[in-house]
């Protein structure tokens, strides 16, 4: 069974519904990071955020097995979120823990 990266980009107020959302599901380490988007993208930006062109949002990445994304991702879809989340997967080809 071959391993992803599975990342979640949502509003930076939405994070912990999304980790609430994913920790039942896996015992994974799950990383979240702020981030702050430029682009001209702004379907999901709130009004301020299209005046300054900078979008806040939250980076939310773990390793899984690529069989766990699918319920991985309905149960963010299914969290109590107030904006909208991408995601997205990326294979892993090595991963390890240097002591």
């Amino acid at each position: 069974m071959s391993n992803v990266l599975l990342r979640f980009a949502g509003a930076a107020g939405d994070a912990e519904p999304i980790v609430a959302a994913l920790r039942p599901l896996s015992t994974v380490p799950i990383h979240v990071r702020d981030e702050i988007v430029r682009g001209l993208d702004f379907a999901d930006a709130g009004t301020a955020e299209r005046v300054t062109g900078a979008l806040r949002r939250v980076a939310i990445e773990l390793v899984v097995a690529e069989a766990d994304v699918a319920a991985l991702v309905a149960a963010v879809a299914a969290s109590r979120r107030r904006l909208p989340v991408r995601w997205m997967t990326l294979p892993v080809h090595d991963m390890g823990r240097l002591a």
